[in-house]
């Protein structure tokens, strides 16, 4: 495969999983769909072409975590250029913890932490 068609894979991939992590209506799509949802952000794909869709989810760990590494995901869709049946790894949005920090954790990030360079355990520069 060419570098700018590998480019443009690796553009329209991450877009569509992108764009599946954030809008529902796309993810539904992709799934009832997924010619349509692809072709939307750009992927190329023949006429007459199937399309598969293996969805991961965090907690899955081992092979299925690796077979949505970009790399392999471009050699599947040269696969698929040759054979017409494409397959395409899309591990669902991670989870990011967005609890709110309390006190404690703020006052440490918010202050920081100054270390000293003297070996003086009563040295008045050191805070922690």
């Amino acid at each position: 495969m060419r570098q700018a068609a590998r480019t443009q894979f690796i553009k329209s991939y991450s877009q569509a999983l992108l764009q599946s992590w954030c809008d529902e209506d796309f993810a539904g799509q992709l799934d009832r769909n997924p010619r349509e949802a692809l072709v939307s952000v750009g992927m190329e794909l023949p006429p007459g072409a199937t399309i598969e869709i293996i969805r991961h989810t965090p907690d899955q760990v081992g092979e299925a975590r690796r077979d949505g590494d970009v790399d392999k995901q471009v050699a599947l869709y040269e696969a698929g250029l040759e054979s017409g049946h494409f397959v395409f790894h899309m591990p669902t949005a991670p989870v990011i913890d967005t609890a709110d920090l309390n006190a404690e954790e703020l006052g440490v990030i918010a202050a920081g932490t100054t270390y000293c360079c003297c070996c003086c355990p009563a040295c008045s520069s050191c805070t922690i």
